[in-house]
């Protein structure tokens, strides 16, 4: 079965939650921080499962998480801490029917092989529930570590995004990317199913490239109007290059508050708002054209676990994200 259809659901919006799952940036969490001495944007963890579960149980769509290979304090964001791949395998087998999406794994920084091979080990184990989203990577300090030249990461990352294709087909010829082999080399597992390729922002590329290459197009945050700007240019690229249609996604920073009558504050990202106000904001970004929205509760002044339970009473029956039961 097509898990990707759970996301897409073309003129509807689909729902789901960003890792890390903590409050860390609300007055009450930033406290906590300080007192557990963790450095801003190293996230406490230790509710982590606990939460994935509630959220997988509670029917969204996707679980999303990044990929961050170091903590540079500079940004100021040690994502989820787990590494992604490993963390990917863990909640594969912790839930049930969530889709597990990365958005987006530092494709450059990856050696193809290898992520091939770990992408469709995740997506055999989770019965087809992954979602390998792909980026270029933004923070000069880790190319270096790497050896990597920062300067390449374009090209980079369409010769690896090229060998993991190759590599997960059957009988493939790994031959015409790799010239020194004189055999068919294979790598296995093969995915059981289609493994969703969803480019996050540009990633160096062209419009085109992404339109013709990817099941999707992560788009950074934006206000209503900017989306759906953005969203009539990637379905004029789909256009252009004879592609049916195709997803564009989209996250959203909430400030969930206390109130539950609070009206609407925009901030960079999102937004500060009461659950009863919310649906008519999420309401508008599916009118823009948005097939998928990734919350982030980072900011939230309502506790994560709360938040979590009053998105699922108030907001999920009003989009078209009903449990599909993973057979």
């Amino acid at each position: 079965m097509n898990r990707f259809k759970k996301l897409y659901k073309p003129g509807k919006m689909t729902l789901g939650v960003e890792f890390p799952l903590d409050n860390d940036w609300s007055s009450e969490g930033n406290l906590k921080r300080l007192e557990d001495n963790r450095p801003f944007g190293v996230p406490d963890i230790s509710n982590h499962l606990v939460l994935a579960k509630q959220i997988d149980e509670a029917g969204f769509a996707a679980l999303w998480m990044r990929d961050v290979p170091v903590y540079d304090p500079n940004f100021g964001d040690g994502a989820q801490l787990f590494d992604t791949l490993p963390y990917l395998g863990y909640l594969s087998a912790a839930t049930k029917n969530i889709l597990l999406g990365t958005a987006a794994i530092v494709l450059p920084l990856q050696q193809p092989i290898k992520l091939a091979k770990a992408a469709a080990t995740i997506e055999n184990l989770s019965n087809g529930r992954l979602l390998l989203g792909l980026g270029i990577g933004d923070r000069p300090v880790e190319f270096p570590m790497y050896n990597i030249d920062y300067q390449k990461r374009p090209e980079i990352f369409r010769n690896n995004l090229d060998i993991i294709k190759e590599a997960w087909k059957t009988n493939s010829n790994l031959k015409t990317k790799f010239d020194f082999l004189i055999s068919a080399i294979e790598v296995y597992p093969k995915p059981k199913g289609h493994i969703p390729i969803i480019v996050a922002g540009h990633s160096g590329q062209s419009i085109d490239y992404i339109a013709r290459n990817a099941n999707a197009w992560f788009n950074y945050p934006r206000p209503v109007n900017e989306t759906f700007e953005n969203r009539k240019y990637w379905c004029n690229a789909l256009y252009d290059n004879d592609q049916a249609s195709k997803p564009y996604i989209s996250a959203f920073h909430l400030n969930l508050l206390k109130d539950e009558n609070a009206k609407f504050a925009p901030h960079r990202f999102g937004g500060a708002v009461g659950i009863n106000n919310l649906t008519e904001i999420f309401k508008s970004y599916e009118d823009a054209g948005v097939n998928h929205m990734a919350i982030n509760l980072r900011k939230s002044e309502t506790p994560v676990k709360e938040a979590i339970n009053q998105l699922k009473e108030v907001l999920l029956p009003k989009f078209n994200n009903q449990r599909e039961e993973v057979v």
